[in-house]
């Protein structure tokens, strides 16, 4: 049986997907979140192209620790810091059992080489059929060309595999900002891809 196509919002989800969440640690600058806080992407599918916000709605628990629900163009994601580490146990189509490490932020990194900060096991929920999953998160630095501006990111790519394929999920992240740009690839073909238009606002 395949697997759903998954929808990651980014954020987180991105299963795409972090303001100051609830009990956030010392690097939540990298997705800084509160309620009312909202973000603007160009979303790219395949021909399509439109504007679109990502929007922090409520608090709420995720991972045994205080997080938010986000709500965005492909879904709605739920994400939460926890020692240090942004995890998501929903992202817009996509339930995960455990939460999902989504981003490490605190280890050191190089540009060239990229360097493994999470594994991931567990169970993948995509239109109420769930499957195994496993997962591995590679973070490096990267200087991010928005066109008008080069900014300084952290990259993490999550690599997912699921009984349906492969889905590669790679996410910049630049600090006091949050999630800057996000695309998904399935199997190698490119799904979706965000840019943020602007820094963010309440």
């Amino acid at each position: 049986m395949n697997l759903p196509p998954i929808r990651w919002l980014a954020p987180v989800s991105g299963l795409t997907l972090s303001v100051c969440l609830g009990g956030c640690g010392s690097h939540d600058g990298w997705f800084p979140m509160k309620v009312g806080r909202h973000w603007t992407y160009q979303v790219r599918a395949g021909f399509d192209r439109k504007v679109e916000s990502l929007q922090v709605i409520r608090p709420l628990t995720v991972a045994s620790a205080d997080g938010f629900e986000l709500s965005g163009p492909l879904g709605v994601s739920r994400l939460a810091w926890k020692h240090g580490t942004l995890y998501a146990d929903s992202a817009a189509n996509a339930g995960f059992n455990p939460p999902l490490p989504m981003l490490v932020p605190g280890v050191d990194l190089a540009k060239e080489i990229p360097r493994q900060v999470a594994v991931w096991h567990g169970r993948v929920i995509v239109m109420g059929k769930e499957q195994p999953g496993s997962a591995v998160l590679t973070e490096r630095t990267e200087s991010l060309d928005l066109g008008a501006r080069k900014v300084p990111t952290i990259l993490a790519t999550l690599q997912m595999q699921v009984p349906g394929g492969k889905i590669e999920l790679r996410s910049w992240y630049q600090e006091g900002i949050g999630l800057v740009q996000q695309e998904q690839r399935t199997n190698g073909a490119r799904i979706v891809q965000l840019q943020q238009l602007d820094r963010g606002g309440e």
